[in-house]
């Protein structure tokens, strides 16, 4: 009865978002269909992957399909790839289709992770929702998560993002220092963006008995890019090196087979977050591939190469045109303003009490990365009373130097868009 409840609860959300509900709805159940179908027809498999991937690439052509953002629902990247996976399993005959239409539907449109993640499996879906447990602790531990993801979105991401957005909307006139600090604070906002929203599905999952994924683990503490990548949006990693990376033979048959390889798969991710993002994505793929070739003897040196280098790459993000990504990216090299950059950038919409803010949650946030697991495992020892007063304490928080106003949309997750 409860999947029924949450199923009902999801759709109706998507509804009142605008989002279109009967696609979502067509999805599912033809997705259902066909996974049905692929153990006696596999050639099922084919036909719905390519049906899948090519409406994703269909709606994914920014500004150019009319209504685009009334057929395309959000989240779509992140359903597609997880329909994608499960009818590929079948065809490998790694288990046996779902007969039960709800627990798929639930699987497809588990409303907190839709919007934004992790991109989960089957298996792991369904055994969590077969063991789903509720219970006053794992509401508890849940409460704490949902909250210190909101206490990353709203103390950190929603402040250095009137920064980035002040930059980059005058491509022009802030380049230089203004496009390397716009940057730097970009991949801040960024992770505690996508990592606090990932934080509020986990949270609000467990909340509901459901232990899903781990989507990161102390990225920026990474010494090489291909660490960076072990450690970010590791499901959807995990999904390239699955289907895409290992069929294609992975580090088999020599060096230019793996590069081959390589660069297939950071061609996908590239294509999954949006058409202008390849390039974003074959430069990674060049750094992966290249794996520790630049490390140093200094831990330290190397994070912080590692950190600027992936900053840099940043700039796809922040000017979506190819074109002025790559000059802003020059231009840090080659425009010399940092007097101008310390002159003006306290006029740019934060004063000093939204820094001191800003830069107090990022300090934590580096510390709960750098400790995260045995933090959790310490919490998960609180007594129930404890676990109450972090959690008042979490939400006092929030409230008190949580950043809103006009402009601001808490709803609004940067990863939402791919």
């Amino acid at each position: 009865m409860i999947n029924l409840i949450i199923f009902v609860i999801g759709i109706a959300v998507y509804a009142g978002y605008g989002i279109s509900v009967l696609y979502l709805l067509a999805v599912t159940l033809l997705s259902y269909l066909a996974g049905r179908l692929i153990p006696r027809h596999r050639w099922v498999m084919w036909v719905s992957t390519v049906l899948q991937v090519s409406l994703l690439l269909l709606l994914r052509v920014r500004h150019r399909l009319p209504y685009q953002s009334i057929i395309a629902p959000v989240g779509i990247s992140y359903f597609t790839l997880q329909i994608i996976a499960y009818h590929v399993d079948l065809y490998r005959g790694r288990y046996e289709p779902e007969k039960n239409l709800l627990r798929f539907g639930l699987f497809v449109t588990w409303l907190p992770h839709i919007f934004i993640g992790p991109i989960e499996p089957y298996p792991r879906m369904r055994a969590a929702l077969e063991e789903r447990h509720i219970s006053v602790d794992h509401f508890l531990k849940g409460a704490v998560r949902s909250l210190w993801g909101l206490f990353q979105k709203l103390l950190i991401a929603s402040r250095l993002g009137v920064i980035v957005s002040a930059v980059s909307a005058d491509p022009d006139r802030y380049d230089g220092a203004f496009a390397l600090a716009a940057m730097l604070l970009y991949a801040v906002q960024l992770y505690a963006d996508f990592s606090g929203g990932i934080d509020i599905v986990l949270g609000v999952s467990r909340m509901l008995g459901i232990r899903m994924s781990e989507n990161f683990d102390a990225p920026y503490f990474s010494q090489s890019v291909s660490e960076f990548w072990r450690r970010w949006h590791m499901t959807l990693g995990a999904w390239l090196r699955e289907y895409v990376y290992i069929p294609l033979g992975g580090s088999r048959r020599g060096r230019l087979r793996k590069f081959r390889n390589t660069m297939a798969a950071f061609l996908v991710s590239g294509i999954w977050h949006g058409g202008g993002y390849l390039l974003w994505g074959l430069i990674h793929g060049i750094f992966v591939f290249l794996g520790d070739s630049f490390k140093t003897k200094s831990k330290l040196l190397n994070r912080a190469l590692t950190f600027l280098l992936v900053s840099l790459l940043w700039s796809f993000f922040i000017w979506p045109d190819t074109a002025d990504a790559l000059r802003m990216a020059g231009s840090v090299f080659t425009v010399f303003n940092y007097n101008v950059l310390f002159a003006e950038i306290g006029g740019m919409g934060l004063g000093p009490g939204d820094w001191i803010v800003s830069g107090a949650a990022c300090v934590l946030l580096g510390l709960y990365d750098w400790k995260s697991k045995s933090l959790r495992a310490r919490f998960c020892t609180f007594s129930p009373a404890a676990k109450i007063s972090v959690i008042c304490l979490l939400a006092l928080t929030i409230l008190t130097f949580g950043r809103y106003g006009i402009g601001f949309s808490a709803s609004e997750f940067i990863y939402s868009r791919f």
